[in-house]
């Protein structure tokens, strides 16, 4: 069977699951984890699926992130983020108007309410979101580079020291990426198209063969738009 390497992103995978409910609740169901992670770190407190009514507020505002989601608003996860906490303060909202429902949230602080919205500023959320989003992306693209037999630590220790040779590095592993042929020999026969590359750049085969793994890794890395890294 011949290897092919995936490179549909999340955000490609959420535009799918707009018109497809089987992937839309695969996804919702594989990010239940995530959801849950979301909303405990605003409350403060361990919550449970089956149990919890606030994790159902997530699902459905999980749900809701997929249907109105744009690429041009960036990473998917970011935006679900803010669309989840924001279901969250309605339902506290809408909790606390209801006269029926006794809330324990007497004490200053206690308030699951008042903590979303003046916990944290704006600007310390964004920037806790985005130091998130970089470290998911660093663990997808660690498993990634384990279908090359590559790990991280391998390809911080085979970078090349000097400025010059990463940049030709880079340069190799962008044509690949651009060049479905290349792509697919690279894919198939599972090492560097040495010769084509040597008709097309000026660089010498055993320089070549030398950043074979770290150049693998860029190739890794531009198709799927890691952004941790200077490509």
């Amino acid at each position: 069977m011949v290897f092919r390497y995936e490179t549909i992103t999340l955000e490609d995978r959420v535009i799918e699951a707009k018109k497809d409910k089987e992937q839309r609740n695969l996804l919702i169901s594989q990010f239940k984890p995530f959801i849950a992670s979301v909303i405990q770190k605003r409350l403060g407190r361990y919550l449970e699926y089956g149990r919890d009514d606030e994790l159902s507020v997530g699902l459905i505002a999980f749900n809701e992130a997929i249907a109105t989601f744009d690429k041009k608003k960036g990473k998917f996860l970011s935006f679900a983020r803010i669309v989840i906490t924001n279901r969250l303060i309605d339902y506290f909202r809408k909790q606390s108007r209801n006269k029926t429902v006794t809330l324990s949230y007497d004490k200053e602080g206690d308030d699951p309410l008042n903590d979303l919205m003046n916990k944290k500023s704006f600007e310390s959320y964004t920037y806790k979101v985005e130091d998130d989003e970089r470290k998911l992306e660093v663990i997808e693209y660690s498993e990634a580079l384990k279908d090359w037999g590559i790990s991280f630590s391998q390809v911080a220790r085979v970078s090349p020291k000097h400025e010059n040779l990463r940049r030709e590095y880079k340069k190799i592993a962008k044509i690949i990426a651009e060049n479905p042929d290349l792509l697919s020999e690279l894919e198939r026969k599972r090492r560097l198209p040495i010769r084509e590359i040597e008709k097309i750049v000026s660089i010498h085969r055993k320089k070549i063969e030398r950043g074979r793994i770290y150049i693998i890794a860029l190739v890794v890395a531009i198709l799927r738009k890691c952004s941790f890294l200077e490509i």
